[in-house]
């Protein structure tokens, strides 16, 4: 049996397992850093906001919300029972 060959591919096998760990690693630093600096964004443009232009958004909001609701039941009692 040649034991250098197993050897051989149970450390590229290692270094790979290694190399994958170490990617989901960065990939998850990088994922929380972008998250934090979309929060930071989104905190500083609420902060330039005016409070009309944050009370006239909030009513959009639910205008659209309750829109949705509406047109969900118009389409729920619409389709046919099948």
């Amino acid at each position: 049996m040649n034991t250098s060959s197993l050897t051989a591919g149970s450390t590229q096998q290692s270094q790979a397992t290694v190399l994958t760990a170490q990617a989901q690693q960065l990939h998850q630093r990088l994922a929380l850093r972008t998250g934090l600096a979309l929060l930071a964004w989104s905190r500083r443009q609420d902060e330039r906001r005016t409070p009309d232009a944050m009370r006239l958004r909030r009513q959009t909001a639910q205008l659209a919300t309750e829109a949705r609701a509406d047109a969900q039941l118009r389409v729920s009692f619409a389709a046919p029972l099948v």
